[in-house]
């Protein structure tokens, strides 16, 4: 795990679910070599449509040539649900180094709408998600935190209040996940994530200090493999 590491929602998600999973990925390097072709179909389409919807708000409506009817399918229904004039920011990252916080998010689609943000995230997963789960998602918490406390710099205009995130399910786009926010949240974020990362400063010394073969063990690799196919098919 290098200095300069910042925290996302992935690798915070990973630790929530499994510590020696993070330890297995972030700290003994193992990648995903190997990993399941399935896993990886669907990684590939995800990260292909999230190409494709960053051309489509930058003006360049032009996957004539995609032959892939499932990743037209999600453009047809994205074009219906976000008009091209929409004012809007995409694919977005930022990143923060204070109170102990490092963390970085890369955002999909930001939403200005009469004085108000709305973070937008595209999903692409098989089962609809839960409002109640996902505002209590560590990703939710990590979006709303860090443009929260970005504000001031992104849209100064913007208070804390102004914001919310929608989770945008490309298979069920009438299911609608939409998340307020406000200064109780954000602090209640800022505390959950400042105890989570101190969590894993402090085994982080205790994996580091452990006598460990260079990774190449199987078995390893297949339960961080089964355990990514669980995470994608949420």
């Amino acid at each position: 795990m290098k200095e300069n590491f910042y925290y996302s929602q992935n690798s915070l998600g990973i630790f929530q679910r499994c510590p020696k999973m993070f330890e297995y990925i972030y700290i003994d390097g193992i990648s995903g070599k190997g990993i399941d072709r399935e896993i990886k179909d669907s990684i590939e389409k995800g990260t292909n449509f999230h190409i494709l919807a960053e051309r489509y708000f930058n003006g360049m409506k032009d996957y004539f040539y995609i032959k892939d009817e499932q990743l037209l399918k999600w453009m047809i229904v994205l074009e219906e649900k976000y008009p091209e004039n929409l004012d809007c920011r995409s694919e977005v990252e930022i990143r923060q180094d204070k109170d102990g916080i490092k963390l970085m998010a890369k955002y999909d689609l930001i939403v200005i709408e009469n004085s108000k943000i709305k973070i937008v995230d595209f999903k692409t997963n098989e089962n609809p998600y839960n409002l109640a789960v996902m505002e209590e998602n560590i990703q939710t918490k990590v979006y709303m935190y860090l443009l929260g406390e970005n504000l001031k710099n992104i849209f100064p205009n913007i208070k804390i209040e102004d914001i919310s995130m929608e989770y945008f399910q490309l298979n069920y786009p009438k299911n609608k996940i939409l998340i307020e926010y406000n200064e109780k949240k954000h602090e209640k974020n800022k505390k959950i994530l400042k105890e989570l990362i101190g969590e894993i400063k402090k085994i982080k010394k205790f994996f580091l200090e452990k006598t460990i073969k260079p990774v190449e063990n199987v078995g390893l690799r297949v339960f961080v493999n089964k355990s990514l196919k669980k995470l994608y098919k949420k």
